[in-house]
């Protein structure tokens, strides 16, 4: 399966334009996939209770293609593949509707049916990730050797007796699977000392390490007290088989722990402890889609599953405009036994439509910048090879 992915992008990168092209490719593919799941949730919800839905479309703008089903919803691909939405009878206002319409317009239904169907569009995003996930813990679990690519030099595993090709198979008794294993190992130290069992040329080893405590940049930009050990991996990957239970629990528990810090790395974006040169709009979101898709399937779902967990917590957040927004209201409405005014409404809506054109516009930046700086990188470096 990898080797078909592969095969296309060999040949798409190939033709003039590829590797933009591929990007562009990966990108159109990721995200009608994402919206198409979250809009079905969406649909589905809709349609649990009674709400007829009039249309449902990927893409915003002239429409590509579509057909109508027999409950009255037009299906459609739109030209602008940037998103995509499901459109409900009676969603605006019931002036001027028969009974018999009303009992199919989404604004008759009560609040808390209301709030399923708004609510059902994240939750698909977050079931699609257990899905996505359990699948590739079924089919096989990809992760890092726990084999040493590099010592860096002057570190503590510099020091003692690590060598490069060293398997670590235990740290302080537990075993290790995964390159993963070994860095949340030595992040558990907090610079202790710790005992490593290593597997060197058929032989077993064992070696007291004790990390040194350092103020260092993580990737989001952000500086941290970490404990540092000085290894590196050799880049090798191994897979891990799972039975269908072991794989349907990973597949939640992985899902929980990625919302859990993607959800602390927005949360550090917004309070300002890390720069908001992290967020990034269409560009950077084609860009790593296409090396995901470079890299086979395994690469690309995982990025997939990402995307996707961002898109359902994004669309949760309180803005007026977002679900979360939406869902806001719709609360504050239960509460109250009555909507909000529609004055109040209507400023909400303004407010969050600010904020999304805010961050859109922070986004876009951001991609124009990192483009800027590749070319300008590029020319200094075709300038160099001139020289």
């Amino acid at each position: 399966m990898d080797f078909s992915l592969q095969s296309l992008n060999g040949f798409v990168s190939s033709l003039p334009g590829g590797e933009t092209l591929w990007m562009v490719l990966m990108f159109i593919v990721v995200l009608s996939i994402l919206v198409f799941f979250h809009e079905l949730g969406h649909y589905l919800a809709a349609r649990s209770v009674g709400v007829r839905v009039t249309a449902f479309s990927i893409g915003f703008g002239k429409e590509l293609f579509g057909w109508n089903d027999k409950h009255g919803t037009r299906w459609k691909v739109a030209l602008i593949p940037l998103g995509g939405f499901v459109q409900m009878f009676g969603d605006e206002s019931l002036d001027e509707l028969s009974e018999k319409d009303k009992k199919q317009a989404f604004l008759a239904k009560n609040v808390w049916q209301r709030i399923w169907v708004v609510f059902a569009g994240p939750l698909a995003n977050f079931i699609l990730a257990v899905v996505f996930l359990t699948g590739l813990m079924y089919s096989g679990e990809e992760v890092g050797s726990p084999t040493i690519g590099k010592i860096v030099e002057d570190t503590a595993a510099a020091n003692v007796d690590l060598q490069e090709g060293d398997v670590i198979l235990t740290i302080d008794g537990q075993g290790i699977l995964s390159w993963s294993d070994v860095v949340a190992g030595i992040a558990a130290s907090e610079g202790r000392e710790m005992t490593f069992t290593v597997e060197r040329d058929m032989q077993l080893v064992t070696l007291n390490v004790t990390p040194n405590v350092e103020e260092r940049v993580n990737v989001m930009g952000e500086k941290v007290i970490t404990p540092f050990l000085g290894v590196a991996p050799n880049g090798d990957t191994h897979i891990v088989d799972h039975t269908l239970g072991e794989s349907v629990v990973l597949g939640v528990t992985k899902t929980y722990d990625l919302s859990a810090r993607i959800l602390g790395g927005i949360g550090k974006i917004v309070t300002g402890s890390v720069s908001t040169k992290n967020v990034g709009g269409p560009v950077m979101i084609a860009e790593i889609a296409g090396k995901a898709g470079s890299q086979g399937w395994y690469s690309l779902v995982m990025f997939m599953v990402i995307i996707s967990i961002n898109l359902g917590l994004i669309n949760l957040f309180p803005i007026p405009v977002l679900d979360g927004g939406h869902l806001l209201f719709y609360f504050i409405e239960a509460l109250r036994g009555k909507p909000l005014g529609e004055k109040t409404q209507e400023v909400g809506y303004r407010v969050g439509l600010g904020l999304i054109m805010m961050l859109m516009v922070l986004a876009i930046g951001n991609d124009i910048v990192r483009v800027f700086d590749k070319i300008t990188s590029d020319d200094d470096v075709a300038i160099e090879v001139k020289k």
